[in-house]
């Protein structure tokens, strides 16, 4: 059994941008945006929500991971303006051998995004 990599996404995040704490919580309206985004299509990935990623001063935040690939986390993914680009991301690191998408095909508007890279364990 194959298991489709991971984008989780933090549903506690306030977007770093914010001039406060927002109810939802703007992780959790990202989540709800990427789900209803994902459903309209055959994407290659599983979505997860994320209590926390502990990246709060860089929120919104998402991880990606799979076996055998390198993991990632993202932040200061804008809710309002960045779900088809989070979505293009994901279906691009899912395709990948290793998790590694080059950085001239990533969307331009997650380039400078990247917190970590996190090596794979397999």
């Amino acid at each position: 059994m194959t298991t489709k990599p991971r984008l989780n996404i933090c549903v506690t995040c306030t977007f770093s941008a914010a001039d406060g704490q927002s109810d939802p919580r703007d992780g959790k309206v990202l989540f709800e945006r990427v789900k209803t985004a994902c459903a309209e299509r055959d994407v290659p990935f599983d979505l997860h929500p994320a209590e926390c990623l502990t990246n709060c001063k860089s929120g919104c935040s998402v991880a990606f991971s799979g076996a055998a690939k390198w993991g990632y986390v993202y932040g200061n993914v804008d809710p309002d303006t960045m779900i088809e680009d989070l979505c293009d991301l994901a279906t691009r690191y899912s395709e990948s051998d290793n998790g590694i998408v080059a950085w001239r095909e990533r969307p331009d508007s997650l380039r400078r995004n990247v917190i970590a890279r996190i090596p794979p364990l397999d």
